[in-house]
């Protein structure tokens, strides 16, 4: 699988991740979690298996299968992107 990475425009620290056969899904309004945002295009990038270090593969590609798309937090690798009560 080939993952299409977006970053969101108003919060940099969100992304959401694709692939060709769910490129369709980032036309939901809801995709960003913050309204009317947009989406940039990262890039495409390959499996690397347990090397991949900002999300989960295996967790995405199951995300992707069911609703289309996945989407994570990068500070906190929170895949529905609320901070953890223990960070500030």
């Amino acid at each position: 699988m080939e993952f299409h990475v977006f970053q969101c425009k108003a919060d940099k620290d969100f992304f959401v991740v694709t692939d060709e056969a769910h490129l369709e899904a980032l036309n939901d309004p809801n995709v960003s979690p913050t309204p009317d945002d947009e989406l940039e295009k990262v890039g495409v990038f390959g499996e690397m298996g347990k090397d991949r270090a900002a999300f989960d593969e295996e967790f995405a590609k199951r995300s992707i299968e069911s609703q289309g798309y996945y989407r994570f937090h990068s500070k906190s690798l929170d895949p529905l992107g609320e901070v953890p009560l223990g960070m500030p």
